[in-house]
């Protein structure tokens, strides 16, 4: 008997505990670009990827109290499934990612930091409502590597 859609989410492999794992639109061609890239530039692989439109990512966000169908913003998770586990939203979440990365990427996230949170979050809105526009996903998607497949929590 073939297995309902559902039954395959359900068995989709869960990150462990302490994880980091940038939550991201799984809908918008920046995203899923912005993912890749990230994805080449972390060789040591110490962040996961998950579309925010998969099962995982309500569970997440709702566990915070934010609306899990409400968020339109990166949402980086740190420390998955674990006590100390806290969200990062919109630009925090981009640079706590670089911060995850370590070297370098650590460093211009530092840098990026000198910039006080309300004028990175009015630049990361504006792109967030302008991303469609902008970086028109075409009519098919990029199918990608089996090494970011390996990498994304998307099954």
């Amino acid at each position: 008997m073939p297995s309902s859609e559902s039954d395959r989410r359900e068995k989709a492999p869960r990150p462990a505990n302490g994880a980091c794992i940038l939550l991201y639109d799984g809908e918008c061609g920046l995203c899923q670009r912005a993912v890749r890239w990230m994805v080449r530039h972390d060789p040591r692989e110490h962040l996961l990827y998950a579309p925010q439109q998969q099962p995982l990512a309500a569970e997440i966000v709702a566990r915070h109290s934010h609306d899990p169908h409400g968020t339109s913003s990166a949402v980086l998770v740190l420390n998955y499934n674990t006590p100390q586990e806290k969200l990062l939203l919109r630009s925090n979440a981009i640079l706590g990612s670089f911060g995850v990365f370590g070297g370098r990427w650590a460093i211009l996230a530092a840098v990026a930091r000198l910039v006080p949170r309300a004028p990175r979050d009015i630049a990361y809105d504006w792109l967030a409502r302008n991303r469609h526009r902008l970086f028109a996903d075409g009519e098919s998607c990029t199918l990608p590597t089996p090494a970011e497949r390996a990498r994304s929590l998307d099954i």
